[in-house]
């Protein structure tokens, strides 16, 4: 009879066990397929495939793959959808020798964290502190190669502006993920958040560089949206701040024409009459 009851108990306790495993899976896919955490996925890949303009002398470097998932992980984010996303996108764009780099250079980066354990930080968007983990991964990578071939000082200089290049996208989208997730939550934003968000969304639609509808540019098209909008919603300072700030970054990344950088800030002029 003893048996019998010891029996029926383990029975109950596994099927309560395999309840629970299920239950919990459903709610680890409800979380991670969330729509805020799809919206972040999408952004994720397409930066992934961005540039700096082929006419540039910095056209090889492509920071904001690593910066997006630096961000994730500094946000306390699940960063294993993301990264498997930067890392189809940069191959699609770059190729497989780019995409080796990327890989290696990431392999650094999370060794360096699991060697040098970041500062824990609360209440702040950046909770943890793997900038100069990421600054050092970068130009580590970038460096070891110098040491089998001729050295050359330019080589040096871009090394590091690429490494700091990316320690700067990380810290703007480490603000602008947290407006991505919390979109649908009635709180107030921080200036360094809207406008951070603005130019992570505006970096963002420079993969559509090349398409065009009727000889106008999408990309263009998107990128003065978000400027009015970022007006419209929060002001003329803002608006004309953002509109800059946009401006030159994209002049950057794509060589866009100086002119553009008015158009830009000018979009907040004309956002008024969207009121």
């Amino acid at each position: 009879m003893f048996q019998n009851i010891s029996g029926e108990s383990l029975k109950n306790q596994n099927e309560y066990v395999e309840e629970n495993k299920k239950v919990n899976t459903k709610d680890v896919l409800k979380k991670l397929f969330a729509k805020e955490n799809i919206i972040l996925y999408i952004v994720s890949f397409l930066i992934s495939m961005v540039s700096f303009d082929k006419n540039n002398f910095m056209f090889s470097i492509t920071p904001f793959a690593l910066a997006i998932v630096a961000s994730a992980l500094s946000n306390n984010r699940p960063i294993g959808i993301i990264y498997v996303l930067t890392l189809v996108g940069t191959f699609i764009k770059f190729g497989l020798n780019n995409l080796l780099i990327y890989f290696i250079t990431s392999l650094v980066f999370f060794s360096l964290i699991l060697v040098i354990r970041p500062v824990i930080q609360e209440n702040i968007n950046e909770k943890m502190k793997i900038g100069l983990h990421l600054f050092f991964a970068t130009l580590l990578v970038q460096l070891v190669p110098m040491f089998f071939k001729t050295f050359y000082v330019f080589d040096l200089l871009t090394s590091i502006m690429l490494s700091m290049t990316t320690y700067i996208f990380y810290k703007i989208f480490t603000n602008s993920i947290t407006m991505i997730i919390d979109f649908r939550t009635k709180r107030a934003f921080t200036i360094e958040e809207v406008i951070g968000t603005s130019l992570l969304l505006a970096i963002t639609v420079t993969v559509f560089d090349s398409f065009n509808i009727f000889s106008f540019s999408i990309k263009n098209i998107l990128s003065i949206l978000i400027v009015l909008i970022l007006g419209w919603k929060n002001g003329m300072l803002v608006g004309a701040t953002g509109g800059i700030t946009i401006g030159v970054v994209l002049g950057v990344i794509t060589g866009t024409e100086p002119i553009m950088i008015t158009a830009y800030a000018i979009s907040r002029i004309n956002s008024r009459f969207v009121k």
